[in-house]
């Protein structure tokens, strides 16, 4: 079997071959009989009936080509639009690659930046894990130091609240043991963690402080006590110390004066008015005013002390100083006060 293009070949060689055979055979017919064709002479147009017959063999080629293929109409008519299409997608590619090149390198610099992140998400995860064992080793250390800590001496006080008075044995046995709640709580706000009680009181010490409190009447103080030395996570054991809440100062009663003198700074000033509140607190605690726990039986802030040393470096003459109870303070406190400007 014959290829498409073989066959191709051979129908132009047979039809160029024809053409050319009749092209001799009329130029040598005009030859013989002295034909002129437009006036030429006869030498003459034998010639241009050979340029002719060579002129329609290559009409024929092209005809034959064009009919038969696609490629060589695409050669003939196509080829400056196939040039400029291969020119575009010659850019494109170009174009395409130089992207190509650009995402590579981007994505070689992200996992670069992966790497490195990895490696410090590696380190990060020793570091938190060398942090944990440090912390736990500090935890036990602490815990060790704390086990060895005196929290509570003897005689200390833990709490100090109220109660009412009278001779409900039920509820003063509810109230004491609210107290006693308030007391764990207080002793575990140490970081003590356990969970048993860490207060204990004999039960006839209970006891004997429902008795009391069942003859008195009104309001009484209660204050829990160690009734000894006490170590960091061991169980505390404690008492009952119960006194009368009685009114130590009613409203507007004077506790402490001081004299201020003129020309005094303002600084200087503060430092008096911080003398005399020192020497109230003396006194309110002579005369039965019980501090809490943290020994403070109340205090002034700040900015009103240095209002009032402002104000009183206004003055053109010294003035006596005096601290008055500000509502009735009892034995509980806490010990609220105003203060009150006398001339001298």
């Amino acid at each position: 079997m014959l290829t498409f293009g073989i066959r191709i070949i051979l129908l132009l060689l047979l039809i160029g071959g024809a053409i050319a055979l009749i092209g001799d055979y009329v130029g040598r017919v005009i030859g013989r009989k002295r034909l002129t064709l437009l006036n030429l002479r006869p030498r003459y147009t034998a010639f241009a009936i050979t340029i002719l017959t060579g002129i329609l063999i290559v009409f024929a080629t092209l005809g034959i080509m064009l009919i038969v293929s696609q490629d060589a109409r695409t050669a003939l008519f196509g080829l400056e639009e196939l040039r400029n299409t291969l020119t575009e997608k010659s850019q494109e590619l170009r174009e395409t690659k130089k992207e190509l090149d650009q995402r590579v390198a981007e994505r070689e610099k992200i996992d670069g930046e992966l790497q490195s992140a990895r490696a410090n998400l590696q380190k990060a995860k020793l570091d938190i894990t060398a942090l944990e064992k440090t912390k736990d080793k500090l935890a036990r250390e602490v815990e060790v130091s704390r086990k060895g800590k005196v929290l509570f001496k003897v005689g200390e006080v833990l709490l100090t609240s109220v109660i009412q008075a009278g001779p409900e044995k039920k509820k003063l046995e509810e109230g004491l043991k609210q107290i006693l709640s308030a007391a764990d709580a207080y002793v575990r706000s140490f970081g003590v963690e356990e969970e048993k009680h860490l207060i204990f009181m004999p039960p006839e010490e209970f006891d004997r402080a429902v008795s009391a409190l069942q003859i008195r009447r009104g309001e009484n103080i209660i204050m829990v006590a160690a009734t000894r030395n006490a170590l960091f996570g061991e169980e505390v054991p404690v008492r009952f110390e119960i006194s009368e809440n009685k009114l130590i100062y009613e409203s507007g009663r004077e506790i402490a004066e001081t004299i201020i003198q003129p020309g005094l700074s303002v600084p200087e000033i503060e430092q008096e008015i911080k003398r005399l509140l020192s020497n109230t607190h003396l006194s309110a605690r002579k005369d039965g005013v019980l501090p809490d726990p943290s020994g403070s039986m109340g205090s002034v802030p700040y900015s009103e002390i240095l209002t009032l040393a402002k104000k009183i470096k206004g003055y053109k003459k010294g003035i006596r100083l005096k601290t008055i109870a500000k509502t009735d303070i009892y034995t509980i406190g806490p010990l609220e006060v105003d203060f009150k400007i006398y001339y001298q």
